[in-house]
């Protein structure tokens, strides 16, 4: 079996921890603020449904724009240490939500929470850097975002299910999912990222900013719809949520079924083309969308952005598996989440605008031209720059 893994033998048992612990910790944040407090906050805390999204806003901002410091903390003070504390913070956080009568006391706790998360995803993919085997950097960074991806999904639907009928049940669920992120992060307290014993050339700093579009870009496209798709799917293509909800099941399942075979390709091949053909094919999806296709061209187009989001994801971490520095690297893989943080938070609002002001196909063609854009500027970044 161990053939077959991107990640080293040793320390594998670690990792996998950390991951259960990470996947954990986000199930619990979005069973809590998607599933629980809007059931919860209305009829317990008397608080209104602006207070508590406003909570996950402040959270959201609170992680992601200090994913550059969290990462440099979960690799210098340990990642250990810094995950066991975003664990416990979780936990009290949930411990003192019934006792958060008044909006300061709900926002506050959400954006403590935040904080102390932003060290997670930066440490996480840093050590799956870290701990991969050599050639097979993309598929270790997927597959761990993979691994991670569900749990959100998870604590979402299975929390909101219980939560709509009995709250406090739902609450006692969210506090043994933490409870067990955080003994799992307590049996690794003293656990810290091996740093890199070979040192490199000095970097280029300015190989940064080529990362920087892309990071941004990648979430702000799909960001761009990601509020009006069901809208869309029924006013413009005539489907009904469970229809849509078939088509995106056959979307995820050719990207993840596939993600092995494209990660191998990406690990032998290089991450070139992959990179530039994922967003290409993602960019012609969305913008045929808004044509009104037939149900046929919609199976199609569905299998087409799956296949696309397959390239891209093993490509995409190719890239930053190769390119990053490996001083600082959970730092600086910080910076790049910041950025894509704010292309989830930038995009519905911008998609809104152009929805309002030229219809509906306008947030998908805006998306479309995002990706094809990004697709034509690695085209130049790498026939001009030397890229390892």
């Amino acid at each position: 079996m161990f053939r077959y893994l991107p990640w080293a033998r040793e320390g594998l048992f670690v990792f996998l921890r950390l991951v259960f612990a990470v996947g954990l910790m986000e199930g619990v944040r979005s069973g809590f603020f998607a599933g629980f407090l809007p059931f919860f906050a209305p009829e317990h805390l008397h608080l209104s449904p602006a207070v508590f999204t406003l909570a996950f806003t402040f959270h959201q901002l609170a992680e992601n724009l200090s994913k550059s410091f969290g990462g440099f903390l979960a690799e210098r003070v340990g990642f250990g240490r810094t995950a066991t504390l975003a664990a416990f913070t979780g936990l009290l956080a949930l411990l003192l939500t019934p006792q958060a009568q008044a909006a300061w006391m709900l926002w506050g706790l959400s954006l403590v929470w935040g904080l102390t998360m932003s060290t997670l995803y930066p440490g996480l993919m840093t050590l799956a850097s870290r701990i991969a085997v050599p050639g097979r950097e993309a598929r270790a960074l997927s597959f761990t975002f993979t691994l991670v991806l569900p749990w959100a999904g998870i604590g979402l639907v299975g929390v909101g299910q219980v939560a709509q009928r009995h709250p406090e049940t739902a609450l006692s669920l969210l506090l043994l999912a933490q409870g067990l992120a955080l003994l799992l992060a307590l049996s690794l307290v003293g656990f810290r990222i091996p740093l890199p014993q070979v040192e490199r050339e000095r970097y280029p700093v300015g190989h940064l900013l080529i990362f920087l579009p892309a990071a941004f870009g990648q979430t702000f496209a799909p960001a761009l719809v990601s509020l009006f798709l069901l809208r869309f799917a029924k006013e413009n293509l005539g489907l009904e949520p469970l229809a849509l909800g078939a088509l995106l099941l056959v979307g995820g399942g050719m990207a993840f079924g596939l993600l092995p075979f494209t990660g191998r390709l990406v690990d032998r091949r290089g991450y070139r083309l992959a990179l530039m053909g994922g967003l290409a094919l993602l960019g012609a999806v969305m913008m045929r969308l808004p044509l009104k296709p037939t149900l046929g061209e919609l199976l199609v187009l569905t299998t087409l952005g799956g296949l696309g989001y397959s390239l891209f994801m093993p490509g995409w971490n190719g890239f930053l598996a190769k390119n990053l520095p490996q001083e600082n690297r959970a730092a600086v893989w910080g910076v790049l989440m910041t950025a894509e943080g704010l292309g989830v938070a930038l995009g519905p609002a911008v998609g809104g605008l152009l929805w309002e002001r030229y219809g509906p196909h306008a947030p998908f063609l805006m998306g479309g031209l995002v990706f094809l854009a990004l697709s034509l500027f690695f085209a130049v970044v790498f026939a001009r720059r030397p890229w390892n």
